[in-house]
């Protein structure tokens, strides 16, 4: 398993923590998800073997939000 974070602008409540983690694990290949709105930031351990970082990236900004860092 690998641990990444990112900094995800546009998070505002807890349903936007929902539709991030729903975005991020429902393709697979995500084990956890956690959502810290205070700091803006989601971290994602995940099986590399499955999912890169890229997809992930990719997929907090299909969910309409931009990762900045």
């Amino acid at each position: 398993m690998r641990t990444s974070t990112f900094h995800v602008e546009g998070m505002t409540c807890e349903g936007c923590a929902s539709a991030i983690r729903r975005a991020i694990t429902a393709p697979g290949g995500v084990e956890r998800v956690d959502v810290d709105l205070d700091a803006k930031r989601v971290t994602v351990v995940y099986d590399p073997g499955k999912v890169s970082e890229e997809e992930i990236r990719e997929r907090i900004e299909d969910a309409g939000y931009d990762v900045v860092g």
